[in-house]
């Protein structure tokens, strides 16, 4: 569990310094469409994790600390993936012009 956290991490980490790189518009744009999807995700994981735990595997009870850092990781590595797609994103050219 605690590999999974220091990826998310160090994913998060790396990109939130990538981001911090760019204009203060696009960053604010790259983080309201990075929040809006990570809370998308995880409305909907916790979801679907509740309702296999409990329905179909009958455990009513978990590991606090277990979870814990597994929620942090995949939350951390989610924002970085999220970020780093919303980057790209947004450095990408969308113009046709032909550049020599």
């Amino acid at each position: 569990m605690s590999v999974v956290t220091g990826f998310g991490v160090t994913l998060s980490a790396y990109y939130e310094q990538q981001l911090s790189k760019l204009d203060k518009e696009t960053n604010v744009t790259i983080r309201a469409a990075v929040n809006q999807s990570l809370v998308t995700w995880f409305g909907v994981g916790l979801m679907l994790v509740f309702i296999i735990g409990v329905f179909f595997f009958d455990e009513p009870r978990v590991p606090l600390l277990d979870t814990i850092y597994l929620v942090l990781g995949i939350g951390l590595t989610l924002n970085g993936l999220f970020i780093r797609s919303a980057y790209r994103d947004g450095l990408s050219d969308t113009s046709n012009a032909i550049r020599h």
